[in-house]
């Protein structure tokens, strides 16, 4: 099996975007990236946006090329891009479903997607709860899980890809996990690889200081248990600049257990590209304005 981290956060977007290959099926999960809208109060600058264009650019070569099936764990532009909707045809669609465990915003946005698709003849199933076999490659998904500490962000679904005895998991915005249900399926699905989206530390109180420790406390117990080859911790938790520091913990029982925790870049062998987490400093660093011609709109 081999799988490819496309666009994460410390790859310089805010993405999951994974790509997974093994001798029955090409599978695209979560094919879309984003930039942060504000940070530091901070729109992204030239360097950012280019970023992503290129990133985009192999996402969506990728979906049109050589993906067979494709899955969107959410309705988060960060996590896929409506505009492509007729690159979908011809494949094999999985949707969190679009009209429960859902809140309104993402509800809506599900139906502006599921619109296009029907103009271009594109068809889809519900993913939560599914177990489907692609030869001897079988998919799992995970029923609804919590969207982060507080249930008004609606749900996500998770990913299991098996084959040739690897097993992967692709949790998409569980943050942490701070949900039991969450942490439960990941032990269920005994994942060699694990790649998981971290809490949003960089948002502080805001995200909650007791969220923050039991994702932690959970993270550590996943290391600690369940002992996969490699935790890849990104999305979220890479927004953060000092996101090692958070984690030390997690590294130490890690390196006791050996357990490889890399960021989605390091996994990839690249040297992690903080974009957003540094985007002040390159303010500083070329001008004290803010460039108004880079927001949007």
């Amino acid at each position: 099996m081999e799988v490819k981290i496309l666009a994460s956060e410390s790859l310089g977007v805010r993405s999951m975007a994974v790509f997974v290959r093994t001798k029955d099926l090409a599978l695209l999960i979560d094919p879309g990236a984003a930039l942060g809208p504000k940070r530091y109060g901070l729109p992204p600058d030239k360097i950012e946006w280019e970023h992503l264009g290129y990133l985009k650019n192999k996402i969506r070569a990728l979906l049109r090329e050589e993906a067979q099936a494709v899955v969107i764990t959410h309705y988060h532009y960060d996590h896929y891009d409506p505009e492509w909707a007729k690159d979908f045809r011809g494949k094999r669609v999985f949707l969190k479903d679009p009209q429960t465990n859902i809140n309104r915003n993402q509800a809506k946005r599900a139906q502006e997607l599921l619109k296009r698709f029907a103009s271009y003849g594109v068809f889809w199933e519900i993913a939560e709860g599914r177990r489907e076999f692609f030869g001897e490659t079988e998919i799992i998904f995970s029923g609804p899980l919590t969207h982060g500490p507080e249930k008004r962000f609606g749900s996500v679904v998770a990913v299991v890809v098996k084959s040739g005895g690897k097993v992967f998991l692709h949790s998409s915005d569980i943050s942490g996990p701070v949900e039991e249900k969450a942490l439960q399926f990941i032990y269920q699905q005994e994942p060699e690889v694990l790649f998981v989206d971290g809490p949003g530390t960089y948002l502080g109180p805001r995200f909650g200081q007791d969220a923050l420790k039991l994702a932690r406390k959970n993270l550590v117990r996943l290391v600690e248990e369940l002992r996969p080859a490699c935790l890849i911790l990104d999305h979220h938790l890479l927004r953060d600049l000092c996101w090692k520091e958070w984690a030390e913990p997690i590294f130490e029982v890690a390196e006791r257990r050996g357990v490889k925790v890399k960021s989605g870049a390091e996994f990839m062998l690249q040297k992690p590209l903080l974009l957003e987490a540094l985007r002040r400093a390159r303010y500083k660093k070329t001008t004290q304005k803010v460039d108004t011609s880079l927001i949007p709109g």
